[in-house]
């Protein structure tokens, strides 16, 4: 895994721990949520669709809940 990939994952679950309502309700601790968000990324790599597809998909989804 290279640099620029682990640093893209990285980013992805800090704003995803960030801005999913989770983090804001109370209903799952920041950890629980930092397990979800490498759970997605994990789960798109395993399915062939390679890091970079689940990276997007936890980014997309933690953009989505920036304006709630």
């Amino acid at each position: 895994m290279t640099t620029d990939t682990r640093d893209s994952i990285r980013e992805a679950v800090k704003l995803a721990m960030h801005y999913w309502p989770n983090a804001h309700l109370g209903d799952y601790s920041r950890r629980e949520d930092m397990q979800s968000a490498f759970r997605i990324i994990r789960s798109h790599a395993e399915r062939g669709n390679g890091l970079q597809d689940g990276i997007s998909n936890v980014l997309s989804s933690a953009y989505r809940h920036a304006d709630m």
